[in-house]
């Protein structure tokens, strides 16, 4: 049996981060909290298997939501990280990782699943294939 896929979830709202966490449990995924770049830094740092990152690249503060991802893929460079915005169209591609889609907020969890989906069980353009055995 293989262990479930880990997601840190980064998002400052309370609520959002209740009900993103429920419907991940739901479908499978074992989501790890962050409210802010301080704690989602924290959970990156500390060693801990982190599959997924799904971050509000809205997020305000002293680290944003853009620097957890970069940061995020220094630490793992194969980490899967889905952005969540308010106004995704203007975050500017260059500003983003590489491969990364972003979804406007507000969401639902299904949605942020599917998008789970479509990035761990695609070939990507780089040639690693991150499909889970």
């Amino acid at each position: 049996m293989s262990r479930q896929l880990s997601v840190l979830l980064v998002a400052s709202d309370g609520l959002t981060r209740q009900i993103t966490s429920n419907g991940l449990t739901m479908y499978g995924y074992e989501p790890v909290l962050a409210r802010d770049g301080a704690e989602a830094m924290a959970v990156l740092e500390s060693g801990r298997k982190i599959d997924i990152l799904v971050v509000d690249a809205d997020l305000g503060g002293d680290i944003g939501g853009l620097a957890i991802a970069k940061a995020a893929r220094v630490i793992n460079p194969r980490m899967d990280v889905i952005y969540t915005s308010r106004a995704p169209f203007r975050i500017p591609d260059a500003a983003k990782v590489k491969g990364a889609p972003c979804i406007r907020t507000p969401y639902q969890p299904q949605q942020i699943v599917g998008m789970i989906g479509e990035l761990r069980y695609r070939m990507p353009s780089d040639g690693v294939d991150r499909r889970v055995a």
